[in-house]
């Protein structure tokens, strides 16, 4: 397993320091201007902009645990699928589902905030048991995983400025 990891490592930093720039960037983002301090309030504003940011935290963490110089399989797997899960649940309780419907998204913004997720969450399950029984397999899924939250974070992060350049002049024109 630690040589697989060791193989691995510099993919790990790689998407590992994107994240790691990209969650700063959504912190930059959204302090930028008052209008978008005083959206927090906005029912639609915490549904879209938190998981964004989850999703490159989670990437992030992840590489980060691959980092480890784990010497065994089973604690690997065990954190990448509990991770993965804890993911899962936490996309149901923020209601990002309940949120599209109340805000009318079309399903293309539906696919990319809520079922795009869901799906690579539990893809992440997948690549975690997949680790077990053959770790080489797992970790090609996990790197996968990786790079389709880092893909789906990037694509709502810009969908966010959008909005929100749109929200800002729609204000300015009132």
């Amino acid at each position: 397993m630690a040589e697989q990891l060791a193989a691995w490592h510099d993919f790990y930093v790689i998407v590992g320091s994107a994240a790691a720039g990209l969650t700063g960037l959504m912190f930059v983002v959204v302090s930028l201007g008052t209008w978008t301090a005083r959206s927090r309030s906005h029912p639609g504003f915490r549904a879209f902009v938190t998981p964004t940011v989850v999703f490159f935290a989670s990437v992030l963490v992840t590489a980060a645990f691959l980092t480890v110089p784990w010497t065994r399989v089973e604690p690997v797997a065990a954190g990448l699928g509990a991770g993965s899960l804890a993911e899962i649940v936490y996309l149901l309780v923020i209601r990002g589902h309940r949120q599209w419907r109340q805000s009318k998204l079309d399903r293309l913004d539906w696919f990319w905030y809520v079922g795009f997720p869901i799906a690579t969450y539990a893809f992440g399950t997948v690549a975690a048991a997949t680790s077990l029984v053959r770790p080489a397999l797992g970790l090609e899924l996990i790197g996968a995983v990786l790079v389709l939250l880092l893909v789906i974070g990037i694509r709502n992060a810009w969908d966010l400025v959008i909005w929100t350049t749109q929200q800002r002049s729609d204000q300015g024109s009132e």
